[in-house]
């Protein structure tokens, strides 16, 4: 997966509504995840696959493959909702082959099957 620094943070009055915007530049994209992070390890929220939404409670994400962009909308915030949010990009992996040389002196098969990101 890959991640970005830290936004600017975002100030949000309680009952307000507040929306983070996560750019990402990965190739052979497969989802994007947010997490929210209020102590050393981040909780996962939900992940976006495809073009479209995903809600749960009061948050609502989009992903817009073409922009190469999603949003974190919050709708009706919280004092709980005080926290870091993260983003991660995650990239598929793409097959790797390579075969022997066609001028090498031995006889047995060299393929390699391996993933790489």
């Amino acid at each position: 997966m890959e991640t970005w620094p830290a936004p600017p943070s975002l100030i949000a009055h309680e009952g307000s509504n507040a929306s983070l915007n996560c750019s990402y530049t990965v190739t052979n994209f497969q989802s994007l995840h947010w997490y929210k992070q209020e102590e050393k390890v981040p909780t996962f929220l939900f992940a976006l696959i495809s073009t479209g939404i995903e809600k749960s409670g009061r948050l609502r994400g989009t992903l817009d493959r073409k922009e190469l962009l999603s949003i974190l909308h919050i709708t009706v915030t919280e004092p709980r909702d005080s926290a870091t949010y993260l983003c991660a990009a995650e990239a598929r992996c793409s097959l790797v082959i390579c075969s022997r040389d066609p001028n090498a002196t031995t006889e047995a098969p060299a393929t390699v099957r391996g993933g790489s990101c």
